[in-house]
Order: structure tokens, then C-alpha cells, then sequence
């Protein structure tokens, strides 16, 4: 999927299974230590947003996720992950 923007530049994603996706960004997560122990369970395929991401991952409701710096860390690694993949439809 790409999206072209007002300054004609093309944002291409690749795309994944949403299994693959699931595994990937728990991957992402676990390489940092702040959000040790803590899963994204749920991606939630949606419509495409303004920058033509089909996903969001359902924030986990442990305690340590909603506290910095896991907090930070999680948005961090779910806003990087958006910007480089789709989930396959």
C-alpha cells in the first residue's frame, strides 16, 4: 500500500499477516527491557488513517504499561511499526 501526500512523496508499508504483525511488534517489545513482561494481544485492522496505516494494537491493561517509561516505550515502538507496516486484507 503506498500514500501520496500533498509534496508528492510515497509512504510504502509493507504487509503482513496479522498474526505476523501480532508477533512482530511483541518481538519489538521485548527487545526493550522497560516493557519487560508486557504483550499486545489484539491488533484491531481498521480503515486506513490520514497516513494510511490499517492498524492499531489495543493497549495492554497491566499496570506497568500505563507507567513511564514503558509507557513511552510502547508508544514508541507501536508509532515506528505503524509507519512501516499494513495488515494484509
Amino acid at each position: 500500500m503506498s500514500v501520496r501526500f500533498a509534496d508528492k512523496t510515497t509512504v510504502r508499508r509493507r504487509v503482513l499477516a496479522l498474526e505476523a504483525l501480532r508477533m512482530l511488534v511483541n518481538h519489538e517489545l521485548g527487545i526493550h527491557t522497560e516493557c519487560f513482561g508486557i504483550h499486545i494481544r489484539r491488533i484491531v485492522v481498521t480503515e486506513p488513517d490520514a497516513s494510511g496505516c490499517n492498524w492499531q494494537a489495543e493497549w495492554p491493561v497491566v499496570r506497568a504499561a500505563s507507567i513511564e517509561p514503558c509507557h513511552r516505550q510502547l508508544q514508541v515502538v507501536i508509532e515506528q511499526l505503524r509507519e512501516r507496516y499494513n495488515v494484509e486484507q
